[in-house]
């Protein structure tokens, strides 16, 4: 499962030797000012043959002041091209940081899954993720840093298809019942659900973390209400029954959330550790279905 760890928080680049584009403003201001030294220094050397018939003095300050000009136009295009270059390779080592992130926070979602907060090493996370340890430090200062970060991530994002899932970002069909128990058929295979779990355990084992976490279960909980206000929406309005048009979440919503979170949960470890997995998955999608009946 662990691939070789690199020395660094580098990781092969795809497009080998192909640089980001630059910054079209400063391409753009760079091309003007070079194109403008050009044009000063042909006039300058036009004008150097007009000259003769001017006075000597004349001609001399004329020649002068367009060479100078030439000269700070020059310098001007070469600070344009040095400050380009620097904000693109920033872009460059900014796109690295978030890659060597995001590969970090997805190996350790595998592995927590797997192993548990506890069992997971930060060595095992590192070597999945193809990165020594202390690429790891770098981006993340201890392993509880981590898993914290995993599970803003996560709670942040989820769909509310699983247990302690999130919000939804799909529009309401009012077929919750349907989506949840499809979730709740998958978990047996599915790594997230014990990932989810182990969140929901982090949270209670660790106090410490509470004040990071728990905000983003309360998100979690009313984001979950709102699919089940729009679920009964969506029903009402396929049934033709009047609805209000700025409707909130009720306090029957968040009954119902929490009663489908509670169900989910318990229903995804019981089909992990029995026999008969289906059967527990479908009594808990009757549940789920019975918690949502109008």
């Amino acid at each position: 499962m662990a691939r070789s760890s690199r020395h660094d928080d580098t990781r092969p680049d795809d497009s080998r030797g192909g640089d980001q584009p630059s910054r079209p403003d400063d391409d753009t201001v760079g091309a003007a000012t070079r194109a403008i030294a050009d044009a000063t220094a042909a006039l300058t050397k036009l004008l150097g043959n007009q000259l003769a018939s001017v006075s000597t003095e004349l001609g001399d300050a004329i020649a002068t002041s367009l060479r100078d000009a030439a000269r700070g136009l020059a310098d001007a295009s070469e600070t344009v091209g040095r400050r380009s270059g620097g904000q693109r390779a920033e872009e460059r080592r900014r796109a690295r940081v978030d890659r060597t992130r995001a590969d970090l926070l997805a190996a350790a979602g595998r592995v927590f899954a797997a192993q548990g907060y506890e069992g997971a090493s930060v060595g095992d996370i590192a070597a999945e993720a193809g990165y020594t340890k202390g690429a790891l430090y770098a981006h993340f200062g201890s392993k509880s840093d981590l898993f914290v970060a995993l599970a803003r991530e996560r709670l942040d994002c989820d769909r509310p298809t699983g247990p302690a899932a999130g919000p939804a970002a799909t529009p309401a069909t009012g077929d919750l019942a349907a989506e949840l128990a499809a979730g709740l058929a998958a978990t047996g295979d599915d790594p997230s659900m014990l990932l989810a779990l182990e969140m929901l355990a982090y949270a209670v084992r660790h106090p410490e973390a509470r004040d990071d976490l728990g905000p983003l279960f309360d998100a979690s909980l009313q984001g979950l209400a709102e699919r089940v206000r729009d679920d009964r929406l969506a029903r009402d309005r396929s049934a033709g029954r009047e609805t209000d048009p700025t409707p909130g979440v009720t306090r029957d919503d968040l009954d119902t959330a929490l009663g489908l979170l509670a169900v989910s949960n318990v229903a995804a470890m019981l089909a992990a550790i029995t026999d008969d997995p289906r059967t527990v998955a479908s009594a808990g999608g009757r549940l789920v279905a019975r918690l949502l009946a109008p």
